[in-house]
């Protein structure tokens, strides 16, 4: 795992901390620890005061710390063969928080082979379904590929990223426009709707294929 902040994160969920039992230790404010697990990329991106307080708390040297950064060395767009990335997991019930994967450069864990897809749009992703709240079209396990380019309406099938409002999660709904807000309905009705300000969303993409590996 490349980026810095989820290295942090680990380890906090190894220990069962919170955030707040982590910042604590550390001397530093909780919402500079939610920052530094969303946002740092690299050990760069945290102050040396701060590095050192998170090093004491995991009772570790500065240095051991910062050695847990791997940068991903080998990167493409895509892969060889222009596959479609597969991107995240994504859960289809209560948003929850988004790994950071550096969404929109293209580089995914895995592909899937754009010929044969009958997706076209260059921008498009895929991701692993969470949950059960898109049953019974969309099941936990299942890869669906989104497409940015394509329009959407009313009872469209979407991925949703949220800003820093709701804590840059995301969820898997359908989309219903309600002037300034958008609806998010998941198909499972044991699942509650939601209302969202449409200036809480920072990307939003339609659902436009389920794919199934054949091996």
């Amino acid at each position: 795992m490349a980026h810095f902040g989820s290295q942090i994160r680990a380890l906090r969920a190894e220990r069962d901390w919170s955030q707040e039992e982590l910042a604590q230790r550390c001397g530093i404010h909780p919402n500079t620890l939610r920052k530094i697990e969303r946002t740092a990329a690299t050990p760069n991106d945290v102050k040396k005061g701060t590095q050192i307080g998170l090093a004491h708390a995991f009772e570790m040297t500065p240095d051991q710390l910062t050695s847990l950064y791997h940068p991903v060395v080998r990167q493409h767009a895509g892969d060889p063969h222009g596959g479609i990335p597969i991107l995240n997991s994504v859960p289809a019930g209560p948003p929850v928080d988004y790994e950071h994967m550096e969404m929109d450069n293209g580089i995914g864990a895995d592909y899937i082979p754009r010929i044969g897809s009958g997706v076209h749009d260059p921008t498009a992703f895929a991701f692993t379904v969470i949950g059960d709240s898109m049953m019974p079209e969309f099941c936990e396990g299942d890869t669906v590929i989104c497409s940015p380019q394509s329009d959407m309406a009313d009872g469209t099938a979407v991925f949703v990223r949220f800003g820093s409002e709701r804590e840059h999660t995301c969820t898997f709904k359908r989309v219903f426009d309600r002037g300034h807000d958008v609806e998010l309905i998941p198909d499972n009705r044991r699942h509650a709707p939601m209302i969202v300000p449409k200036n809480h969303i920072v990307r939003m993409a339609k659902v436009v294929a389920k794919w199934v590996r054949y091996d």
